[in-house]
């Protein structure tokens, strides 16, 4: 039973007593109609609200994210001239220069260019720190079998268009000394090349060394173009 319900048996049965007790007390229709009136005065009926409560549920759209194509900046930071042949006819046509900069995996990038690196040779380059001695000295083939016959451990050569290399040598980011960037080759007179030289400085850029793009100076360039692309060598 509701308390509705119940309430309204509550009056009925007050408003019967009231007639009952008019009519045993000797009192009127008007005395026993003001009782009931003071029961319903006083009388509250009290309906609870319904409250419904609804889950609500949020669908999150995943996320797609679109791999953006990655631009490395190569700037001028350290010079070194490779020019001066070890003995014989210089191995290249032209100017080379090598320029070196922090690496993204930790050790120094040494970025080759000039007209005689257009096209993919076998050539053996080569960088090292000289401080306490020479360190971290390495070699990487620029073609397959370009460094046959190095002893030394190897690094990373990218070939770039527009006569641009990239090296990923041994040496730290920050290193300080002398660094050397080297370009060799073996002919019938053993090891033959050229070398060149900078002095370290502080402050040298960060390229990342696995772009597959660089936005580039038409300086650095053999043809003036401002963006090259770049893949492993070997």
């Amino acid at each position: 039973m509701n308390n509705l319900a119940f309430n309204k048996r509550l009056i009925g049965a007050f408003a019967a007593l009231a007639l009952l007790a008019s009519a045993c007390g000797g009192g009127t229709d008007a005395d026993a109609q003001e009782i009931v009136d003071q029961v319903l005065d006083t009388t509250t009926t009290t309906v609870a609200p319904t409250i419904t409560t609804q889950a609500t549920t949020t669908t999150v759209a995943p996320t797609t994210t679109t791999p953006e194509l990655m631009m490395g900046e190569i700037q001028e930071s350290f010079v070194g001239k490779v020019t001066a042949p070890y003995s014989g006819e210089a191995i290249v046509d032209g100017e080379v220069r090598v320029y070196f900069n922090n690496g993204s995996n930790g050790t120094l990038i040494a970025i080759y260019h000039g007209d005689g690196l257009a096209d993919p040779t076998d050539l053996c380059p080569g960088n090292s720190l000289q401080a306490d001695g020479f360190e971290f000295i390495s070699n990487a083939p620029a073609t397959p079998g370009a460094c046959d016959g190095f002893s030394t451990e190897r690094g990373s050569v990218r070939v770039c268009t527009s006569g641009v290399w990239l090296y990923e040598t041994r040496i730290p980011n920050d290193s300080e000394g002398v660094l050397w960037g080297s370009l060799e080759k073996n002919s019938s007179e053993g090891i033959v090349g050229m070398t060149g030289q900078a002095a370290n400085q502080a402050g040298t850029p960060m390229i990342d060394y696995n772009a597959d793009t660089y936005a580039v100076s038409a300086m650095f360039t053999s043809d003036g173009a401002t963006e090259i692309t770049c893949a492993p060598a070997v």
